[in-house]
């Protein structure tokens, strides 16, 4: 078997970090070293949609394990994690186990209590079962159905296909409908060719279709290409078209050609054509420079034309610095001139330094001047320590010399914290701050916490025991919930009364407006008739009217004739009047509260006045509105 199955198996989306996007359309397939074999597996039971699987040839295996002594050593081995020996013996018993008795090892390992070690093993056990039956794995994977713990598996199974009959594989991936399997095993079967000949790789790649022409499935072929031959792959890589693949491709060539030679990928990359592509092997260059030489990295950045890429190289470059040798990239962060980039990178330097040396980083935050630079360092280090342990941030913080620091620290502490136990730092807050810090601590805690469980928040936020806060944070629970799922933000809204629920309706209301007028209409129109309905009527209106004015004005002309329509009237005019005087007017002398219907009437003839008085002046004069209010706009007559 070969060793490298399962290293695959387990990382098989190691691409997954990279843009989405497409270039090209499908193109005849030439895989030349490789002959295809059509013939299908006897008793291959569950090809998808009836298609046949090719056949392959099987792997002899030696004196195999038995089921019972394999399911011993992964016991062993999941009781004993730190103990390598174990596992390797583990992986000598598996490359020995019969296919027919995997089944019963698969059933034991799902009683495993950590999903990490049986996802392993099982990757480990379908590869076995691939190498000599690849029917059989494919069958028991596509039982299981599309969860991502089983398109790993999917992955396992077609790595290890890929590995020992190449050609059936390519057969299998080609008549699979297209589909998020079929996507997945091309993937894997793209890693695996572009071992052996990146050219092939590439060809498979293209002869996909359009949908499936991603960076994702383009990077193993010029990652591994420029590991062997970083120019042949450059040249390639510039012979596509324009397009997030052909910028994919030449970051990942910068990232694997500086591990060879960082001087002559920057010297590559210095000559590519403006664009992101070349940015992006910038940064990938840079990054992988200051690994070795970050001296000669940082001088290197230093040099580029001022602007985002310089900025962010920088950044970039300086905290993975400060990592390996803090006080290094402490001094050359000290030479920057003031500004932006002085900022980014002593704060970026500061945070690493405070993970190895808090009491050191301390001391020096203690001894900027105060500004923005100190302010910035201080939230820096106390997210970066926090994201670790917010105890160890606390601890940090307490030694910070000065209160208003301190004080300062606490806000990203509290942020940072309520990541992962929003609980511990609710209760932090409440019982180590009063007066207006505490309200600022505890709406930073109550937007977090929303943005992960709004139900809990909502929980919590009513829960506080002083009527200011619940007053202030529950809107703006309701609010963080309502972009995401207004429906669920108006059904907490019913569970409020008074102030609170006037609020957080109106929050809601305005960004409902913004995404889906004709729904939050709807929900607003269901409430029961009162002011708290007029107002959401109004702030409803105004915000569609200047999104579909047309839209707006057909909702009026639907709305029965009470005092939410008079109020949502008002808002319509009033917001159309600068635009729109003489329609203005018209909606406003419909207004059935004769106190609000003069008072939209003047306002408008205002602002029509303001915009075309010969116009207004003319229209007026010849209207039928009361002399009162013809007399407070138009000239005596003489």
């Amino acid at each position: 078997m070969n060793h490298r199955i399962v290293a695959i198996a387990v990382t098989a989306a190691f691409a997954s970090g990279l843009v989405v996007g497409h270039y090209a359309g499908p193109r005849d397939l030439k895989v030349s070293r490789l002959e295809r074999i059509n013939k299908p597996i006897a008793g291959a039971s569950t090809a998808p949609s009836n298609l046949d699987i090719p056949q392959t040839s099987s792997v002899e295996v030696s004196a195999s394990s038995s089921a019972e002594s394999i399911i011993a050593a992964i016991q062993n081995a999941t009781a004993h994690p730190a103990n390598g020996q174990l596992h390797a013996e583990l992986s000598k018993l598996v490359r020995k186990l019969d296919p027919e008795k995997i089944p019963p090892v698969i059933d034991a390992i799902q009683a495993l209590p950590n999903q990490r070690e049986r996802n392993t093993f099982m990757s480990l056990l379908i590869s076995r079962w691939a190498e000599a039956d690849p029917s059989g794995a494919l069958a028991y994977v596509q039982a299981k159905g599309g969860a991502a713990e089983n398109n790993g598996l999917l992955s396992s199974v077609v790595t290890t296909w890929a590995q020992h009959d190449a050609a059936a594989a390519i057969t299998w991936v080609a008549q699979l409908p297209a589909s998020r399997e079929r996507s997945q095993a091309a993937q894997s079967l793209v890693s695996v060719l572009a071992e052996e000949n990146p050219t092939d790789a590439l060809n498979f790649a293209r002869s996909l279709s359009m949908s499936e022409q991603t960076p994702m499935l383009y990077s193993p072929i010029f990652s591994i290409w420029a590991g062997s031959d970083p120019i042949k792959a450059a040249g390639v890589a510039l012979q596509l078209p324009t397009g997030s693949i052909r910028d994919m491709a030449l970051g990942v060539i910068g990232a694997r050609w500086s591990e060879q030679n960082a001087q002559a990928a920057y010297n590559w990359a210095s000559g590519l054509p403006v664009g992101q592509g070349r940015d992006d092997a910038m940064q990938t260059i840079l990054s992988q420079w200051s690994a070795t030489d970050p001296e000669r990295a940082a001088s290197v950045a230093l040099a580029l034309p001022r602007g985002t890429v310089r900025d962010q190289a920088i950044a970039d470059l300086s905290q993975q610095w400060a990592e390996r040798n803090a006080r290094g990239a402490l001094a050359w962060a000290e030479k920057f001139e003031a500004g932006k980039a002085e900022h980014t990178v002593l704060v970026g330097v500061l945070s690493a330094w405070a993970q190895n040396e808090p009491d050191a980083a301390t001391a020096y935050v203690a001894s900027l001047a105060p500004g923005e630079t100190k302010d910035l360092a201080v939230a820096a280090i106390t997210r970066e320590l926090a994201s670790s342990d917010p105890r160890t941030a606390l601890s940090w913080i307490e030694k910070l010399p000065d209160e208003t620091m301190r004080q300062g620290a606490l806000e990203p502490l509290v942020s940072e914290w309520t990541q992962s136990d929003p609980q511990g730092a609710a209760k932090f807050a409440l019982d180590h701050s009063t007066g207006d810090a505490r309200q600022n601590l505890l709406a930073t805690i109550s937007y977090e916490w929303a943005q992960t469980d709004p139900s809990a928040a909502f929980a919590w936020a009513q829960s506080l025991p002083d009527a200011t806060s619940r007053e202030a944070l529950v809107p703006g629970v309701v609010s963080a919930l309502a972009d995401e799922n207004p429906t669920s933000a108006a059904e907490m809204i019913s569970q409020l009364s008074g102030d609170m629920q006037l609020n957080a309706a109106s929050s809601l209301i305005s960004q409902w407006a913004g995404n889906d007028p004709q729904a939050a209409s709807a929900w607003a129109a269901s409430l029961p008739q009162g002011e708290a309905r007029d107002q959401l009527f109004a702030n409803l209106v105004s915000r569609w009217a200047k999104m579909d004015s047309s839209a707006a004005e057909t909702w009026l002309n639907s709305l029965a004739s009470d005092p939410s329509r008079d109020a949502a009237v008002s808002a319509f005019a009033t917001r159309i009047a600068s635009v729109d005087p003489q329609l203005a007017l018209q909606w406003a002398a419909t207004i059935a509260e004769p106190g609000a219907r003069s008072s939209e009437i003047e306002a408008a003839i205002e602002s029509w006045f303001e915009v075309d008085p010969a116009k207004a002046s003319a229209w007026l004069a010849s209207s039928g509105l009361p002399d009162e209010i013809k007399v407070r706009f138009l000239p005596p007559q003489g």
